[in-house]
């Protein structure tokens, strides 16, 4: 990889912009889902089985993430992973079905998983090595602006448009972060790869 000299390098700043928008779109989805839920007749604990499905998933899936980043071109992984979770939202809309949202909301927690862990050491690997832990530090500012704006988006995109277009929203936001990532080129040497083992990647 190229040396870098700076922390708000080209592609620091897209992959910040990308994580703030990936987040936005995450948070921004959550309480677009019950009022969505509530529309195809999903009520009580039905709406927290469907919401509560994507934190198990992204648990379970956390060490295989972990494998993948480790043992793949970590830029590549990246880019598949989040192009699967920016699909995840236009499936709300195609399958409005108890049983089929849950399976969508794992399907998503296991992408995010990646997603998630994939762009701090993505952000890590463009920052100067003597500048890790600073860049690192601006870089989590993502994580609370899109915790703090997300939600907020998705209360005013759902108090104005059905859910329908309140989902396509969201995925519109979702695939700007792709192709802002696109934008990014992050070049990585031939990994070595190793044989998956449960008990390392834990």
């Amino acid at each position: 990889m190229e040396t870098i000299q700076k922390i708000w390098n080209k592609k620091f700043v897209l992959l910040f912009i990308t994580n703030l928008l990936v987040l936005a779109a995450f948070y921004a989805s959550i309480p677009i889902i019950p009022v969505y839920c509530q529309e195809i007749g999903i009520t009580g604990s039905g709406i927290g089985i469907v919401l509560t499905a994507m934190s198990v998933a992204t648990i379970l899936f956390r060490p295989i993430a972990g494998y993948l980043l480790d043992n793949f071109n970590r830029y590549r992984v990246y880019l598949l992973f989040l192009a699967l979770f920016c699909l995840a939202f236009p499936s709300f809309i195609e399958f409005p079905i108890f049983g089929a949202l849950i399976v969508i909301r794992l399907y998503m927690g296991a992408v995010y998983s990646v997603c998630g862990s994939a762009t701090m050491t993505l952000a890590s690997d463009v920052l100067p090595p003597t500048k890790i832990t600073e860049g690192i530090s601006r870089f989590a500012f993502t994580i609370s602006i899109g915790m703090a704006v997300g939600p907020y988006v998705g209360i005013q995109v759902q108090n104005h448009l059905d859910s329908k277009a309140s989902f396509l929203t969201v995925f519109s936001i979702s695939v700007i972060a792709l192709i802002c990532v696109s934008c990014c080129r992050i070049k990585y040497p031939k990994v070595k790869r190793k044989k998956f083992s449960i008990k390392d990647s834990i």
